[in-house]
């Protein structure tokens, strides 16, 4: 009875290991995606917590803002993003742009380098007061990058641009 029991763990510990060894091969590629658009971002009090979705503005290669219903990969191409947190003052004491949690809807091979994870200074100001953000890339499956900026503030009281 002992070595029935043996060899009965000896196969499935055999039979374990083929398996686990023999899907390391190579990905799917039907499972590997170009997609390097975010969705949807949000400013958060606090981890996990549900939060405010930014505007996300994406310009072409030459520079022009692409109207939203008319964002694909290919009329973006070259571009780069821009998440706008304009917040109500009357938010202020809510949230706080300059000590804030962010947060992402990504597909699942997507990844946001540097992470969203831990507090953000999301207006990031230049000695001027023209709120900077902070700049990150969102990496596709197959390693395409688009770069985005987010920037908050609250209304009326950064300037975006220096002329402004």
């Amino acid at each position: 009875m002992m070595k029935l029991f043996k060899y009965i763990t000896a196969s499935a510990l055999a039979a374990f290991f083929s398996l686990a060894v023999g899907s390391c091969a190579e990905s799917d590629h039907e499972f590997e995606h170009d997609d390097t658009l975010l969705r949807t971002v949000t400013i958060k009090t606090i981890p996990g917590a549900d939060g405010i979705a930014g505007k996300i503005i994406e310009y072409n290669a030459a520079g022009q803002v692409v109207p939203a219903d008319q964002v694909t990969l290919k009329t973006v191409e070259g571009g780069h993003g821009v998440v706008l947190f304009e917040l109500s003052p009357t938010l202020r004491g809510i949230y706080n742009p300059e000590h804030c949690y962010l947060g992402a809807s990504l597909t699942f091979d997507q990844i946001v380098r540097p992470g969203l994870g831990g507090i953000k200074n999301i207006t990031n100001r230049n000695a001027e007061g023209v709120a900077q953000g902070i700049d990150v890339t969102v990496t596709s499956g197959i390693g395409t990058v688009r770069p985005y900026t987010i920037i908050g503030y609250f209304e009326g009281e950064y300037k975006i641009n220096p002329e402004d």
